[in-house]
């Protein structure tokens, strides 16, 4: 079954149609941790270097990123946010590599992290709006980003849950 999976067809030789989701949908969650990185990376390497956030005059990424709110046990958010983003590529690139079906562990540890990710983000964008009153570009896309990362991810969990109580597999 594994040869006829990798072949895009099922035990019969029929093409599989649900290969192009099962595929599609790890990538798109690769594609958007990359993303997530490349935010949050940006975002630390600017609060070690204590340098100036190129903002583009859309908010105060300055003060966001140097308040006490950045961060947390003397280590910056912003860092935490890559060490989650970079567990997210890591789970993703095992999905894409794994191609397991139902609910397998590197599904269920990317959905952990966008859970985690998406109401810690949540907390974050509460205390920029109603205590900070500042916004920074790049702390909005990052909880853009794990928000997508976190609906998309919770479909896919859905799906793959559904098909579990229905008795099949969904690859």
């Amino acid at each position: 079954m594994k040869a006829a999976r990798l072949a895009g067809a099922d035990s019969e030789g029929v093409a599989a149609p649900a290969l192009a989701l099962a595929l599609a949908v790890p990538a798109l969650l690769l594609a958007l941790s990359v993303a997530g990185l490349g935010i949050s990376s940006y975002l630390a390497y600017t609060h070690w270097a204590d340098a100036t956030i190129a903002c583009g005059g859309v908010g105060n990424c300055n003060l966001v990123n140097s308040s006490e709110y950045a961060e947390m046990a003397g280590m910056p958010v912003a860092l935490l946010g890559a060490l989650s983003y970079s567990a997210m590529i890591a789970s993703t690139l095992a999905w894409l590599w794994l191609r397991p079906s139902g609910l397998a562990w590197p599904v269920m540890v990317f959905w952990g992290l966008s859970v985690g990710g998406t109401l810690y983000s949540a907390y974050l964008t509460y205390v920029e709006i109603f205590v900070l009153e500042a916004i920074c570009i790049y702390c909005v896309a990052s909880a853009g980003i794990i928000l997508a990362s976190f609906l998309v991810s919770t479909g896919w969990v859905m799906r793959e849950a559904q098909a579990s109580d229905n008795g099949y597999e969904t690859d």
